[in-house]
């Protein structure tokens, strides 16, 4: 069986200041290679797949700085091609300010999702030279006592259906994540505000949160330092470090 491992590589950006007396607006993005797929690497017999997972994020990059885990094994003979079978997909999280190196057939798409209804969501990937869009729709299936959850695309698109799939698959697992793990932490700098971090939180789960209950939730996560940053007009916000006394295990 032809086994290929793949990465779905998650980071953020800054959006253009829209009031002075806030720090910079985050957006969550996404890596895709020119051909609108993701960076594969070969899975050997006698080697750790997230072993290979990880030195493929190292190639990328030209760092050892960032969050992987694996997200999911897609064995469907649908999309079974001449060179692979069975896919294992693994996410990644990189702060772009650790990145030292990237190659020229890849890059970051800005991820805009809506919701038509209660099955179908038109995804907007898009950044300064160029936009694909697509809409995929989610089926309910029960078999015996297992319900299914089944992603597929609403018509033909730029992006493939198992490309569309692990997206669908991989922002749900940051959702999920980010609610029980410190997986929103390697997203930001070591120091950083914790406006910084609600932003995090808020365009993963894609709703506003109320900042004192935020900050009530994720104060036994955080430590604070004696330093500011100062981005805005107005009173500049004090910078706050993980706090490695709060791991635990994570569910």
């Amino acid at each position: 069986m032809k086994i290929k491992g793949n990465l779905i590589i998650f980071s953020t950006d800054n959006e253009e200041r829209k009031d002075v007396r806030r720090l910079k607006e985050k957006k969550l993005q996404l890596l895709l290679l020119d051909d609108n797929t993701f960076p594969i690497f070969d899975v050997k017999k006698d080697e750790y797949i997230k072993d290979a997972a990880t030195y493929k994020m190292e190639e990328l990059f030209g760092t050892s700085k960032f969050y992987i885990e694996q997200l999911y094994t897609w064995g469907d003979p649908k999309y079974y091609t001449n060179k692979e079978e069975v896919i294992v997909t693994y996410l990644g999280i990189i702060n772009k300010k650790n990145i030292k190196t990237m190659l020229k057939n890849m890059d970051f798409y800005d991820i805009n999702i809506e919701n038509e209804n209660s099955k179908i969501q038109k995804v907007t990937l898009c950044n300064d030279s160029r936009k694909i869009q697509y809409r995929i729709e989610t089926i309910t299936k029960r078999e015996r006592e297992n319900i299914d959850y089944i992603n597929k695309l609403v018509q033909k698109s730029e992006i493939d259906e198992l490309t569309a799939i692990i997206i669908h698959t991989g922002i749900k697992r940051l959702r999920n994540r980010i609610e029980n793990t410190n997986i929103a932490f390697s997203f930001l700098n070591k120091e950083f505000a914790i406006s910084e971090l609600q932003q995090i939180y808020e365009i993963i789960l894609d709703k506003k949160l109320i900042a004192a209950n935020f900050r009530k939730k994720i104060e036994p996560m955080i430590k604070k330092t004696n330093k500011i940053v100062k981005e805005s007009a107005y009173r500049p916000s004090s910078l706050y470090t993980f706090n490695d006394a709060f791991i635990r295990n994570w569910v």
